[in-house]
């Protein structure tokens, strides 16, 4: 007798088929059916009785034996679905790697070794230290969010191989993110010569195998960590104790595109069905996790000094209103001149790759425009080409302005190729290390560029913010910031404390070991109060001042937002559909919650569509997510609805 299955396909639709089978079948298992006129992969979610369609088509193969997805693993995908809005069957084809997507065996192909040979370390913990492992230790069966608020270099890393080291005594496996592909090297490093367990990793940048390799190891209990950007969240592991977050504030635990979910939220829900603890570590705490801290739903751990001898590095600011000598103070290239002739390293910070961020004409003011954004376009020396940073669009440049005709055309500001050839002139024998999206997109690229700096030998580090979190450079003694001005300028109402976060972070490189590092900042606002705040290295005292205006203007976290945007080729279509929406959303008549919009996107116009976002706010959560579930049930009424893209951001970040 067949059964009759119902299965999660990978479309944008808020729905689930049902299929009959004739085979034995087991919820979490893959399938492959015929969809449309074609053969899909999808997961059986349910083994039902009976079914409210005639007519069904069958199962064409069943592809596992035993389940892809657990039981725990399916019910955090059913809660992303749920609180996310967005189609299960896209949820759980974002959580699987693509070989099994495709339908390809789940065999493992080369298993990970255990490490050769691992080292005791000899650092002596500090009672700080030991404090917060015992703390975390003790709620090693149940459910607790720890926030480790330790300064830079205080050693968070070490209390995170203990915790770790004792769940792996226990025979459970721990689980841990990271924000950036770059930093997971250095963590994996650490804990493969600590820890005698197999260590995996599940980034972007693994080949599809690797991929595959790494998750079924997690599934099946071989690999005792798993180390991961945000997609790794989804990683099944049945024996698993512990969550770690590094970097918890960072925003590249958000998801951008498609299905738009947060692996730091979701690694709370993981970490509540599992009945678990969960450690979320930083220098510069999110605001969210500050204001879960003063409502005490998370417990806040603290490392007030750095490990050893090492102390905060002392920070100076140069007022750049008088420069006139580019993007390099004379200060700043004295200070630089000192360091590295003491045989020491110096990083300079500066958030723009290419050369320079404007190519204009000093007679007309015309400036490089994307044809098909609304932004001006880099200029990339080494290409001798102009790019646009948002669509990827390439052009060669001008020699002659198309307005005036006049051969004037000259580059204005710097990003960090300008600042290397900058450099090249005042050092000509000095190595010159320059990492950006550009230069480590070859493989491997980042992790040479890293081993360089970590001989120790002097150089000048010109970065961008791949390397303003995590990174420990025992010989970096200086750190000089450039052009962070922007920040202050910004229309998003996080600005301030994505600047405070990034200031502190960047200055945590320097001096992280026996000598006293020095931060050097340029700004032409040295006035602005953040600075009193940043120069005394009181960043709680800033985010508590951050929280009172949140809560006086009734903001994140003192608030609930959802995001929908619209976009089109057509201006009119995506701004009409968006009016549209508001009109069905009113409809809907829950007045807890704020219609804002529809307004234009900071950049109106990028690829050739234009976006147009409206705004939902509320104080009550579950309202909000009401409204939502309400709006998507309705979707179809909205006659435009198929003459746009659209999609919603729940918790959007800009």
């Amino acid at each position: 007798m067949s059964l009759i299955v119902e299965v999660a396909i990978p479309i944008p639709l808020n729905k689930t088929f049902d299929y009959l089978c004739d085979d034995e079948v087991l919820v979490g298992v893959r399938v492959k059916v015929p969809f449309v006129r074609k053969k899909v992969i999808g997961i059986v979610l349910a083994i039902r009785d009976k079914s409210n369609f005639y007519k069904l088509k069958s199962v064409e193969e069943v592809l596992d034996k035993t389940p892809i997805l657990d039981k725990l693993t399916l019910s955090l995908l059913f809660w992303s679905a749920n609180y996310y809005h967005h189609p299960i069957g896209e949820v759980i084809s974002t959580a699987l790697p693509k070989n099994l997507r495709l339908g390809k065996k789940a065999n493992i192909k080369k298993i990970t070794g255990l490490p050769n040979q691992t080292k005791q370390s000899n650092f002596k913990l500090s009672d700080e230290q030991n404090i917060a492992i015992t703390q975390i230790l003790k709620s090693n069966y149940q459910y607790h969010a720890f926030l480790l608020h330790g300064v830079t270099g205080s050693g968070k890393t070490e209390v995170y191989l203990h915790t770790t080291q004792a769940m792996l005594n226990q025979k459970k496996q721990v689980l841990v993110l990271v924000p950036e592909i770059g930093l997971t090297p250095q963590m994996i490093t650490r804990f493969e010569s600590r820890l005698k367990t197999r260590v995996v990793t599940i980034h972007s940048q693994l080949n599809e195998t690797k991929k595959l390799d790494a998750y079924l190891m997690a599934k099946n209990g071989e690999a005792g960590v798993v180390i991961g950007t945000r997609s790794a969240i989804f990683s099944p592991m049945p024996n698993l104790g512990l969550i770690i977050i590094d970097e918890e504030h960072d925003n590249s635990f958000k998801q951008q595109s498609n299905f738009r979910y947060c692996a730091k939220n979701l690694s709370f829900i993981r970490a509540k069905q599992a009945n678990i603890p969960i450690v979320l570590g930083t220098a510069t705490p999110s605001l969210e996790l500050l204001k879960n801290v003063m409502d005490q739903k998370i417990t806040r751990i603290t490392l007030t000094k750095r490990t050893g001898n090492a102390t905060l590095p002392k920070i100076s600011l140069i007022d750049m209103r008088s420069n006139t000598d580019g993007a390099l103070s004379k200060m700043l290239i004295e200070k630089t001149k000192q360091y590295l002739s003491a045989g020491k390293q110096v990083m300079l910070f500066i958030n723009r790759r290419g050369y320079a961020p404007v190519y204009y004409c000093t007679q007309c003011s015309w400036k490089a425009q994307c044809d098909h954004c609304d932004s001006t376009m880099v200029y990339h020396r080494h290409i001798n080409r102009l790019k646009c940073h948002h669509c990827g669009g390439e052009k060669m440049p001008e020699h002659t302005c198309p307005d005036c005709f006049r051969q004037s055309l000259k580059v204005l500001g710097y990003g960090t190729e300008r600042l290397e050839e900058t450099l090249s002139s005042y050092f000509a024998d000095t190595p010159i290390i320059r990492i950006d999206r550009d230069t480590t997109r070859r493989k491997k690229a980042f992790t040479r560029h890293l081993e360089q700096i970590n001989a120790g030998k002097s150089c000048i580090i010109i970065g961008t913010q791949m390397l303003a979190k995590g990174h420990d450079f025992s010989n970096l003694a200086m750190v000089g910031i450039l052009d962070i001005d922007t920040g202050f300028l910004s229309l998003n109402f996080r600005a301030t404390e994505y600047l405070a976060q990034l200031l502190i972070q960047v200055s945590g490189r320097a001096g992280r070991h026996k000598e006293k590092g020095e931060v050097v900042i340029q700004t032409r606002y040295p006035d602005h109060p953040i600075f009193n705040f940043i120069l005394s290295s009181h960043y709680t005292q800033f985010a508590n001042q951050l929280l009172k205006q949140r809560l006086s203007a009734m903001m994140p976290p003192f608030s609930h937002q959802a995001l929908l945007c619209a976009n089109a080729k057509n201006k009119q279509n995506a701004e009409n559909f968006l009016h549209e929406a508001v009109v069905l959303l009113k409809n809907i008549q829950i007045n807890s919650v704020e219609i804002l919009g529809p307004v234009i996107n900071t950049i109106e116009k990028k690829s050739d569509y234009y976006y147009f976002n409206l705004y939902l706010q509320s104080n009550n959560r579950v309202t909000l997510h009401q409204m939502l579930s309400t709006f998507n049930q309705h979707i179809n009424i909205l006659k435009l609805k198929n003459k746009v893209r659209w999609y919603l951001d729940i918790d959007p970040i800009e």
